[in-house]
């Protein structure tokens, strides 16, 4: 027996939980950004109307978000696709990375399947060997549909630029899969290392944009600095695709280290044992899921507030881009706008974004309490369905806003405190205030299902992604009105410098409530479900 003993095993019971998981995975990946592709030559079919798609991205926002903009002097449908998608593409692939490496590795340790697997005949690294060989796997399945189905879409796509946009895609996912291997050994439960290794994701892209937008060396720190260093489809540059591999050798030798060092369902980080008797709060519904949840909505506050103070500090550079463009100040005073207030709208939209990824988590909680058994004995107490489901929605409710208004805030203080205008920072919390019924009428769908229909509840997962998806592409892929419509999201204001509809909050408000309540009666009529 060797410590990969099993590993083959392993790798054949993964492949058989996730039979219909990874497909979805690698399917939507690939076949999403590959779609966009081919819907280029119809949006932009000259060459003038893809310079001056270019000319719209030489700004300090479209660098933040997309990338430095190789090739927006001969800006082909390639570069279009590597400038404007390739960062979105490596996120796509790392969250898919993090989640399978942590739902295979610590959750399996949290729920004690896995101390069942290894008193059997398994080796000790067996369990993480097989994880990352089968995410390596789908990031090698990702990166070769890009290479198959590129070349052969209308654009013109070269096989040399696909394959570096593949590899940079699948080489971003890899390295955040071996993140996650080592954040699996430091925290004791699933929620814990899925938090830090989309924490270290956010950070890299935070560093990438800001490494960018000053032209620094703070972009080779991150993953996707690497990829877009690659320079695909413009003139490829191959050693930056070599960088990954090895950071991911480092952190694996590192992962194997950590393995070694804790026991089976423990983490390495200690944790604080709690008080011997309980607070008068967590003796109570709403005391108690707010102290289940307050980690994370530290966590998140925290994190969404450094955003704002790193992106708040741009405003300047901003300002400066605009003095040395009339063209795109012309054009963006015929219509209505300023470069100010698309920066500070686009920052709080994505913003609201994550704000949603958390409401619906946190609204998500009580199905985890159900499926595990544990709210069984707790509703077997004079405590009643609708004040137990109520306790976790109304922390969903308020965190969600708290964590959009603290991120908006820190953004606007800075913006404010480095161009000398308190209007700045009344406009970023206003656009926050604007984008809050719109997360609040996620985390109604979210009660209406649990009350209701508790096997459907990805589907608030997939309006959410629906929303990013047109939020962030659906004016560059033209998606008509109707289907714009059906995201919450577009239904909020323009906010800095749009007009205010207050009628369109109200009736998302209001939807958003009756969903709730609708959730709450359900709830009460439905027998609980256990694994």
């Amino acid at each position: 027996m060797t410590s990969f003993t099993g590993t083959w095993t392993l790798i054949r019971f993964i492949l058989r939980r996730d039979r219909i998981r990874l497909p979805i995975w690698i399917l939507s990946i690939a076949g999403f950004f590959t779609l966009v592709a081919a819907s280029f030559p119809s949006i932009y079919p000259t060459e003038r109307e893809r310079q001056a798609r270019a000319t719209l991205m030489e700004n300090p926002t479209a660098m933040a978000f997309r990338g430095p903009g190789h090739g927006l002097d001969d800006y082909t449908y390639g570069a279009i696709l590597a400038h404007e998608l390739m960062g979105f593409g490596m996120i796509a692939a790392a969250l898919m990375s993090i989640f399978l490496i942590v739902r295979h590795t610590r959750v399996e340790e949290e729920s004690g399947r896995l101390e069942l697997v290894r008193s059997s005949i398994v080796g000790r690294y067996a369990s993480p060997a097989s994880a990352l060989t089968v995410v390596l796997c789908a990031n090698l399945a990702v990166s070769g549909l890009f290479v198959l189905l590129l070349p052969v879409m209308p654009g013109d796509y070269s096989l040399a630029g696909s394959l570096a946009f593949g590899l940079a895609v699948g080489g971003s996912g890899f390295v955040f899969a071996v993140i996650a291997t080592v954040t699996a050994q430091l925290s004791e439960y699933g929620r814990g290392a899925s938090s830090m290794a989309v924490l270290i994701l956010g950070a890299t892209y935070l560093l990438r944009a800001i490494g960018d937008v000053q032209e620094n060396a703070l972009s080779w720190l991150s993953p996707f600095g690497w990829g877009q260093a690659s320079r695909a489809f413009v003139d490829e540059r191959w050693f930056p695709l070599v960088i990954p591999v090895v950071i991911a050798g480092v952190l694996l030798t590192a992962s194997a280290l950590l393995i070694n060092r804790r026991d089976v369902a423990a983490g390495l980080l200690p944790q604080k044992p709690g008080p011997a008797n309980a607070s008068d709060a967590l003796l109570r519904p709403l005391g108690f899921a707010l102290r289940l949840q307050r980690g994370g909505i530290i966590g998140w506050t925290i994190g969404l507030g450094v955003v704002g103070v790193a992106f708040g500090a741009l405003i300047g550079d901003v300002e400066a881009f605009l003095d040395d463009n009339p063209q795109l100040e012309d054009f963006l005073a015929a219509s209505g706008g300023s470069l100010v207030d698309a920066f500070l709208g686009l920052l709080v939209m994505v913003m609201a974004f994550m704000a949603a990824g958390f409401a619906v988590a946190s609204a998500l909680r009580p199905r985890g309490e159900e499926f595990e058994g544990r709210a069984e004995p707790v509703l077997s107490t004079a405590l009643s369905r609708s004040g137990w489901l109520s306790s976790y929605l109304i922390v969903s409710l308020l965190g969600s806003a708290v964590i959009l208004l603290a991120g908006a805030g820190a953004l606007g203080v800075v913006a404010a405190a480095d161009q000398r205008d308190l209007g700045l920072l009344v406009g970023a919390l206003g656009a926050a205030l604007a984008y809050i019924p719109a997360v609040w009428l996620l985390v109604g769908l979210v009660a209406l299902l649990f009350g209701y229909g508790p096997r459907l509840l990805a589907i608030p997962w997939i309006v959410l992604v629906y929303g990013v998806f047109i939020g962030l592409f659906g004016d560059m892929l033209e998606v008509p009105g109707w289907a714009k419509a059906v995201s919450p999201f577009d239904h909020v204001p323009e906010l800095p410098g749009g007009s205010v509809e207050p009628w369109s909050i109200a009736i998302m408000l209001a939807i958003g409530m009756l969903l709730i309540g609708l959730g709450l009666y359900s709830f009460r009529h439905r027998d609980l479900e256990m694994s």
